[in-house]
């Protein structure tokens, strides 16, 4: 037994789901058969439920419209990007650049003349993170793309960069402080993590999804509390803390009770890839929740290619 066809009415005439349903009661057999109650609408074995169930929200969209076409016109605007010797504006965000006390630390070579539009937004946000004082996580497949997007920021804003990669090996003291020798004489070593924080650089940890769970406590309390326990005795303190203690101690004091300030321009960018389907450790709950996550799978063909032009001439280079 099969159905006659019909035509589908204009979705813009349509007031009432009964105006689609209503004309097409009658002969839906070949044959001329009339009887409702054996049409497909009514026969509880031949009704589409899922054509009906789509048609009524249809028909409620259509009747209570809740997407303003004049709003949502202006998410479609190209984004510009405008960058100075003291400024960088991308997209009506804006933000005052300084000149970095170690240029040294400030990546180079990654910003191209021509960006496209998914670069310019991935730049966009994570802008506007930083100035949140908010701390992302760039998730995405393998491949050096997500790094790319992080370290061009960092050239584009003139910040000062500080890497991490964390592997299965990686335990606190690579985070925190390794102890040297020199000269015959032991010390501690600030490692990248204390550095960012202190001098209020971009810390980037790179295989996020690694970290092992002796590092997890580390991480979660730097993230969120912006606080640290040295190895040589120092606490690491977050900087809206530490003016407060200021106006009750001196800043001998403070030295005398081995607290640092954290610097209020310190932020982390973790890069990592999905758990799965990819391998590693799904990221722990507390850690999740410390970062504002971004996917970036979806990099142009063009800015995949500029990047692999790059990466061949200084292999090239290198030979």
């Amino acid at each position: 037994m099969r159905y006659s066809s019909f035509e589908v009415p204009n979705v813009h005439n349509i007031r009432n789901i009964g105006d689609i349903i209503a004309p097409h009661n009658k002969k839906y057999f070949e044959g001329g058969d009339e009887r409702e109650d054996k049409s497909p609408l009514h026969n509880t074995e031949m009704r589409p439920y899922g054509a009906l169930s789509r048609l009524h929200v249809l028909s409620r969209i259509l009747i209570h419209p809740r997407i303003s076409l004049k709003n949502a016109a202006g998410l479609y605007l190209p984004i510009r990007l405008e960058s100075g010797l003291s400024k960088v504006t991308i997209g009506g965000l804006s933000k005052e650049l300084k000149d970095p006390k170690n240029p040294e630390l400030v990546p180079v070579g990654y910003l191209h003349s021509d960006l496209p539009q998914s670069i310019l937004q991935h730049l966009r946000w994570l802008l506007q993170k930083d100035q949140l004082g908010q701390d992302v996580f760039l998730i995405g497949p393998p491949g050096p793309q997500k790094r790319s997007l992080a370290l061009a920021y960092l050239q584009l804003t003139k910040r000062e960069a500080e890497f991490v990669t964390l592997t299965r090996d990686t335990t606190d003291t690579d985070l925190k402080q390794r102890r040297e020798i020199r000269g015959g004489t032991s010390f501690y070593h600030d490692q990248s993590a204390v550095r960012a924080a202190v001098e209020g650089r971009i810390l980037i940890l790179e295989g996020i999804e690694k970290a092992e769970r002796n590092v997890l406590p580390v991480m979660n309390n730097l993230l969120e509390n912006r606080e640290m326990q040295l190895e040589d005795g120092r606490f690491l303190i977050a900087s809206h803390r530490y003016d407060k203690l200021l106006q009750e101690h001196s800043p001998e004091e403070l030295e005398r009770m081995r607290l640092v300030r954290v610097d209020e321009n310190f932020r982390v960018i973790a890069l990592g890839l999905p758990s799965p389907p990819y391998q590693g450790h799904p990221l722990d709950p507390p850690l999740r929740s410390r970062f504002q996550a971004r996917d970036v799978s979806s990099l142009p063909y063009k800015w995949s290619r500029m990047h692999c032009k790059d990466i061949l001439f200084k292999v090239v280079q290198l030979d």
